[in-house]
């Protein structure tokens, strides 16, 4: 039955379809939704105001009921009214100020959202409206009308079993830091990133200490592509602007890793990090796909520039259109991206089979045809997802004895650095497509294997060749010679034909970039005397675009590039760079972070470029730190050290001796993961992009 549930929860993630309902009983699971924010979720608030922000006036709302402008910054209804909707709570969530407001409307909810609003207290001052802690305030308002009308027992209840959503944080990047020298003059960008963050966790203490239980903090969509920033900094072409959407990204990952971490610092919460920016940039690169036609402006005026009193007339058909104005989106687009968040996220907060799921080691079936969806897999990498290529090489790097290997089938060890499998035997498995991996390089490869893929990753390797050459293993051009080896003796099996849908449908993971930035770059002069971090990071991206560049060409088309984990934390940099406690390594964290924002970046950008393809950024780095973290929480017991030998600096040949219960243990030895671990990830992580990449 369980498993039944799970194949229902992850098929929904599917569906063309989004006229289904979440099927939670209304005000049972969720008694109300409260909403905290701007003008993305305002439902009226700034009607009152005198501020430029409001926008309780025609054509606003002229696909409302009855065609009334109601303050709510759409043509329609905004994602305040399709969570209530969708929950089956109520048909509209209304704002806390709406002077018709009624006792009933309470119980059930209300908005606190307020347009202009962000976590900044300086955006909110600029733009003349309600700031967070202004929302906060009329949330205490609130809770005293609440316990007059339900009494204090049932109103804790409903505070504690409500969903609270967090929309906020595009109007201090684009209006108060970019737009602005009130910002920008005193931080840079990832300081000032670290400022909102700081913000959204007072707030997040504030509502928690008010009652607030279930939070959800939405990031911030990709701001660079609305069609305002696309007509001020865009250029002539009027592009998607690259250093909005990096920094977009950039918050996003510290605010993810906040939530992460601070959700388990606040007792019986679940506090839950929902992505908005790789589903809206999805739908803003493939209109078509999801029934729109234009994506580069929007229905009013000329659709260029025009927001709230400059938006004095509209198209003549805005169900074709992403935007409503210049930064607002549709009600059509926002009825489409709230069912899929919700599909996506509801489980983590409410759902106790489905998370249970995600916790254990479940090998549930993605529910994707064998050989059909996904014929075949194909990795390239470093040691994280070898599954055996170094064996035959004259390279420390390689780990075909023991205690490698001691959980896999017969105990035997394969070249696989773990104790049992690694992530993409776990990935072919969940898949359904087969039990293990191979290496391209087996001597005992069989010809079936080559149909289904194979790895050719290369433990020590790295997007730097210095890299793959200081560890003598083979460099990412050698994986791309192997795999034009592979496509040779694929075409002899199966034909041209067949070995071209092979191909195109295939899935193709690349792990790597870990050993560049803790044994190249922080461990020798080499690379460190030529390049500060930032620049050393895009030397490694100019790799990995050629890289993808040349899989492409290959016939590659799906494509999935892992970011960097949270390496300061890996047990052997730990006791390297740690100190005497062995804490984690902030530099080298912060490093892996600054790499993943411009990676997902790059990757953005380089998939508009590529024709036909599905380039999808996959981050490992902020639920690996929280299983770190919170080890209990996943059933581990040791988050700090390895399985192997001492645990805090035991790799490859150092590593003599094992454990006696590595199921404890989150690392295997002081760089990779045990199996258990992988499986936790792996499962995770196909959950969460799996859709990317139809």
């Amino acid at each position: 039955m369980k498993f039944l549930f799970f194949k229902i929860c992850y098929f929904l993630v599917f569906c063309v379809s989004f006229c289904y309902a979440i099927s939670i009983p209304p005000n049972k699971s969720i008694p109300a939704l409260f909403v905290f924010g701007d003008s993305i979720v305002d439902t009226g608030n700034n009607n009152g105001l005198k501020t430029i922000a409001k926008v309780n006036y025609p054509p606003y709302g002229k696909d409302f009921m009855g065609g009334i402008p109601t303050g709510r910054f759409s043509n329609g209804k905004v994602p305040s009214d399709f969570l209530v909707e969708e929950l089956g709570i109520k048909d509209l969530l209304p704002a806390f100020l709406d002077p018709t407001l009624q006792a009933e409307d309470l119980i059930t909810g209300v908005n606190f959202a307020s347009g202009g609003a962000g976590y900044d207290p300086l955006t909110s001052e600029i733009a003349k409206v309600i700031s967070l802690d202004g929302q906060v305030t009329l949330f205490k308002e609130y809770i005293v009308k609440l316990t007059e009308l339900v009494g204090e027992d049932r109103k804790n209840e409903i505070l504690a079993n409500s969903l609270f959503m967090l929309v906020t944080g595009a109007n201090d990047i684009t209006n108060t830091y970019f737009g602005t020298p009130l910002r920008k003059s005193y931080y840079d960008v990832p300081s000032y990133a670290d400022l909102l963050v700081n913000f959204a966790c007072s707030f997040v203490q504030d509502l928690y200490g008010l009652g607030a239980r279930r939070i959800g903090i939405f990031g911030i969509p990709p701001i660079g592509c609305l069609p305002s920033q696309r007509t001020l900094k865009g250029g002539e072409a009027r592009q998607c602007v690259d250093n909005l959407n990096q920094a977009a990204q950039l918050f996003n990952i510290k605010l993810e890793a906040y939530s992460n971490s601070q959700g388990n610092k606040l007792p019986n919460s679940r506090l839950v990090y929902v992505d908005t920016y790789n589903v809206l940039l999805d739908v803003i690169d493939n209109p078509q796909r999801y029934g729109f036609k234009i994506s580069d402006k929007g229905c009013c005026g000329t659709g260029k520039i025009e927001v709230a009193e400059l938006c004095t007339y509209t198209c003549s058909s805005d169900s074709d259109y992403i935007f409503w104005d210049s930064f607002h989106l549709t009600e059509k687009a926002y009825r489409l991206l709230v069912h899929q968040i919700l599909v996506q996220h509801t489980f983590l907060v409410l759902s106790s089979i489905c998370y249970a799921l995600l916790l254990c080691n479940v090998q549930a079936d993605m529910n994707v045809p064998r050989n059909k969806s996904i014929p075949a897999v194909i990795v390239f990498g470093d040691s994280i997802v070898d599954t055996g290529n170094n064996n035959g090489l004259t390279t420390i790097g390689k780990v075909n004895y023991p205690p490698y290997g001691k959980d896999f089938m017969g105990g035997k060890p394969t070249g696989r650095f773990s104790n049992g499998k690694v992530p993409p035997d776990l990935i072919v498995e969940e898949l359904g497509i087969k039990e293990l991996l191979p290496a391209y390089l087996d001597p005992t490869l069989q010809a079936e294997d080559l149909i289904t893929g194979v790895n050719l990753a290369s433990g020590g390797a790295g997007y730097d060749p210095l890299t793959s050459v200081n560890a003598e293993c083979y460099i990412m051009s050698g994986q791309l010679e192997m795999f034009k080896e592979y496509i040779v003796k694929l075409k002899e099996i199966v034909g041209e034909n067949r070995k071209n849908k092979i191909l195109a449908n295939s899935l193709y993971i690349l792990v790597i970039g870990s050993n560049d930035i803790t044994n190249t770059y922080f461990s020798t002069p080499l690379r460190k005397s030529y390049y500060d971090i930032s620049s050393y990071a895009d030397f490694l991206l100019n790799y990995g675009s050629s890289f993808l560049k040349d899989l492409h060409e290959l016939g590659a088309r799906r494509i999935g590039v892992f970011g960097i984990p949270p390496i300061g934390c890996l047990p052997s940099q730990r006791t390297l760079k740690g100190g005497e406690e062995r804490q984690c390594v902030d530099y080298l964290n912060q490093a892996a972070l600054l790499f993943n924002s411009k990676l997902a970046a790059d990757l953005s950008s380089l998939g508009n470029k590529l024709p036909n393809s599905r380039l999808v950024y996959v981050d490992i780095y902020n639920l690996p730190l929280d299983v770190i973290n919170n080890p209990q929480k996943y059933g581990f017991k040791i988050a700090d050290k390895g399985c192997c030998g001492t645990g805090q600096i035991e790799v490859a040949e150092l590593c003599r001796f094992a454990c006696s219960s590595d199921s404890d243990y989150v690392f295997w030895d002081s760089f990779h993961l045990t199996e258990k671990a992988y499986r936790l990830l792996v499962h995770k992580i196909l959950v969460q992009h799996l859709s990317s990449f139809f």
